[in-house]
């Protein structure tokens, strides 16, 4: 609105914006870096077209991409003023700020070493050059050594033990350095003068503190450091805070079924869900205060109750100042007593304590009323405001907080922690993309398959917008570096540390190709390929082995450490010389169809494989004429089909099977290609033979069954042992017999009367795995398994005595 306004539709400044500007006769902003295109077109509309604007900002500190910050906006300024020495009026300059008045000098050099081989214009949208390096300008007793970037090693864990929190585990190391600095008397310059540094001095800065600070604040607290920190949302988003802006809400209005709920849901009046439930069904169409009146009215002793409080509380209300009524809160419903029980009771103390503070600065500004108080607070949280108290703001206790809440601060001693975390994609991962330049990218969705495909147009959009979300996340590196004054310790945690580090060192250079940085997946990779480009000279590399956890495993002659001597050659040997010890198991495969066993009855028993794998003739795809002929596989797949739709009633003549076949055809059971495949000759021979007059004799016979089921392996391979496999098929016909199952195998191989038997051989692994599925999932025994060829219209009867059956 406000841009509409002050320019005209061709986005000029309008006579409005040029009388508004006439007002100033200069407009200064700071950290512009961080200005929308929206908020860059009124600046400058206000600003004389931007002839009297002054502007401050570092873009390498643009951290604001999420709120719709624009870094490019600054960045193209930057490029295009000249020096201000070089420059003439009324020509626009830039003065470049190189000095840095916070850290100490080694600090600037690791950030600088960083820096200067991660960042550049394809990633992180700016060049690291000289202009862009950090100088110190700030005067520091002595000499301290050089940032660490501490890697930690996972501990191993046997399988029968609880996998290690990784985040807990991180957070626990990080406590006991901090521990030892305070113990070691590390000192700190304060005022021009040295001091040891204090728990107060020390800050924990984290990507995402609402994930992982909660875990820290436990570990750190766990080991006695005190801590002061913002996570999980901080003050507002507290149970106990929850639970009273609730009870606000509802003195002020109870007809608001959600703050309702969450107050009768709350530890101060505990109503379970069943007992809500309960209440509901008292009143169905009116609001739940009309319902809990109503459940209170039926005899409901703890409806009453709560009523009887509420009513207390508001007529208590309108009267009294906030503080005499969160008092009376807190007295009536015993709230610091149930805080102080929960776990963690001192912190919530100490917001409700905080929260009668605000209570009293907001009525010493002069505002009254619970609803405009509540209204107040919710402003306060809507600006991200965190409300700290006076008392709590002089306690020495170590601060947790995201990096964005840290721009602005600065910190003697800081952990940047949690930096293996993985950079978060999925914003470039969407089925429609949307780029302020570029526009949009949509796949290309087939919705007969339900199947997307990447566009050309989505994956422009997908590689911009993930190289603007890394340039985001290397500028929020610098952001976390850059707040510490003099001491600096980034940390990260691997399973294998020595192996992520050799991993990313043979492919480092300096400074580190772009594309190299962009197949990494955390900020901890950065640091650590820089690190190694600068060949430790400014941010030193440490790996700390894991400290405990690690299991011997005894049984099988592992050792966790390596040994020396005459014993490491032997256990050098052992190693080489461990046999896995079953080797059956390496051939047996974890699904097996009955199709597959059907040549296992041939196979040399001095052959590697369990199953080795038949020679198939691939014929070649014929793509540029029309209809393709019917392979013979495709053809039998035909008859197949054409044997499990057919109507058996209507098989006494060869006009009623075609007329079946072309009905099969019109309903589309069959193509036209596959109708044609169809001989009726033989599936007529079939039902005229005596087999065919057992199947339309029997009762209900089953066609084209489908079976999975768990069997041991040795069911199907002598040496398979106990393990399980799955087995998978689908039985052609089977028919009931005086209660024995007869299982029928269709084949449609062209073979002579005489090649029946041997052919026949071939197909007894897959005939016995029929047998045995039907009768593990029937219950009925397998009296018989045919194989009938359709084409020399004979049947041939296996004689199959086995476990199996």
């Amino acid at each position: 609105l406000a841009l509409r306004l002050l320019t005209d539709e061709n986005g000029n400044p309008n006579d409005t914006a040029g009388e508004i500007s006439r007002r100033f006769a200069e407009v200064m902003v700071d950290e512009y870096q961080d200005v929308s295109e929206v908020q860059d077109q009124i600046i400058r509309a206000v600003s004389q077209n931007g002839q009297n604007l002054f502007m401050v900002g570092d873009v390498k500190q643009s951290i604001y991409r999420f709120r719709l910050a624009d870094p490019t906006i600054f960045i193209h300024k930057y490029l295009r003023f000249k020096d201000a020495a070089e420059a003439r009026d009324p020509e626009p300059r830039r003065i470049l700020l190189r000095e840095n008045f916070r850290s100490r000098p080694q600090i600037l050099d690791a950030v600088n070493a960083v820096f200067s081989n991660i960042m550049s214009t394809e990633l992180g949208e700016l060049a690291y050059d000289e202009n862009a390096a950090l100088r110190p300008g700030a005067d520091y007793f002595g000499a301290v050594p050089p940032p660490e970037l501490i890697c930690f090693e996972l501990p191993e864990f046997g399988e029968d033990e609880d996998r290690p929190d990784k985040i807990a585990l991180e957070a626990a190391a990080v406590a006991e350095r901090i521990l030892a600095l305070v113990s070691a008397g590390t000192t700190i310059t304060d005022r021009g003068a040295e001091r040891p540094v204090a728990f107060g001095d020390i800050a924990v800065l984290l990507r995402s503190a609402k994930v992982s600070g909660g875990i820290y604040r436990r570990e750190l607290v766990r080991a006695g450091v005190p801590v002061l920190s913002e996570q999980s949302g901080g003050f507002f988003q507290s149970p106990e805070v929850t639970v009273m802006r609730s009870l606000f809400s509802v003195i002020d209005n109870p007809r608001q079924d959600i703050p309702l709920i969450s107050t009768l849901r709350s530890c101060l009046f505990g109503f379970s869900p069943d007992e809500l439930a309960r209440i509901r069904i008292c009143d169905r169409q009116g609001d739940f205060y009309s319902a809990l009146s109503a459940a209170a009215a039926g005899g409901n002793k703890k409806c009453a109750a709560f009523l009887s409080t509420l009513n207390a509380l508001r007529r208590f209300a309108p009267d009294a100042e906030l503080e005499a009524l969160i008092r009376e809160i807190y007295i009536r419903v015993d709230f610091m007593a149930i805080a102080s029980a929960a776990p963690g009771g001192a912190d919530r103390r100490k917001n409700l304590m905080l929260l009668f503070e605000l209570a009293r600065k907001f009525e010493q500004s002069g505002y009254r009323g619970l609803h405009r108080f509540i209204g107040w607070l919710d402003s306060m949280e809507a600006r991200g405001e965190e409300p700290r108290a006076g008392a709590e703001a002089r306690v020495s206790a170590v601060r947790i907080m995201s990096i964005h809440k840290s721009k602005g601060l600065e910190f003697p001693v800081v952990f940047v922690c949690d930096t293996a975390r993985q950079f978060n994609k999925s914003d470039a991962r969407g089925s429609v993309l949307i780029h302020p330049q570029l526009g949009l990218g949509p796949k290309l969705t087939d919705t007969e398959r339900g199947i997307e495909y990447p566009t050309l147009a989505w994956r422009a959009v997908a590689a911009r917008m993930l190289r603007e979300t890394l340039s985001e996340e290397m500028r929020l590196l610098y952001v976390a570096m850059t707040r510490a004054k003099e001491r600096l310790y980034i940390t990260c945690a691997f399973a294998s540390p020595e192996q992520t580090v050799g991993r990313i060192d043979q492919s480092v250079t300096a400074p580190v190709a772009p594309q190299a940085l962009l197949s990494m997946s955390s900020p901890a990779q950065w640091l650590i390929a820089a690190a190694l480009a600068d060949k430790g000279r400014s941010l030193l590399l440490k790996i700390q082995p894991a400290s405990g956890g690690r299991k011997a495993a005894e049984d099988d002659g592992f050792l966790a450490e390596p040994t020396h001597g005459e014993r490491a050659l032997t256990d050098l040997a052992s190693r080489l010389d461990w046999e896995y010890p079953y080797p059956a198991s390496i051939f047996l495969p974890s699904k097996i169809t009955a199709t597959e066993l059907k040549s296992r009855v041939w196979q040399d028993p001095e052959s590697a494989g369990l199953l080795p794998a038949e020679r198939r003739t691939f014929r070649r795809p014929d793509l540029l004429r029309g209809e393709k002929p019917l392979t013979a596989a495709e053809k039998g797949t035909a008859t197949h089909l054409c044997l499990r739709h057919i109507d058996f009633a209507k098989t006494g003549s060869l006009a009623e099977i075609e007329s079946e076949i072309a009905r099969l055809r019109e309903s589309g059971r069959l193509s036209g290609q596959e109708a044609a495949a169809v001989d009726p000759l033989t599936i007529r021979k079939l039902f005229s033979s005596g087999l065919g007059q057992r199947i339309l004799a029997a009762a209900a016979p089953m066609r084209e069954f489908p079976f999975t089921l768990l069997c041991p392996a040795r069911t199907l391979f002598p040496d398979g042992g106990d393990d399980a496999l799955l087995l998978q098929g689908v039985v052609d016909c089977c028919i009931e017999e005086n209660g024995v199952l007869t299982v029928i195998d269709y084949k449609t191989d062209r073979v002579s009367a005489g090649g029946l038997p041997a052919r026949a051989r071939l197909y007894e692994g897959q005939l016995r795995a029929y047998a045995y599925a039907l009768r593990r999932i029937t219950g009925k025994p397998v009296g018989e398994c045919i194989l009938y060829f359709l084409h020399p219209g004979e049947a041939f009867s296996l004689n199959l005595q086995s476990e199996m059956l």
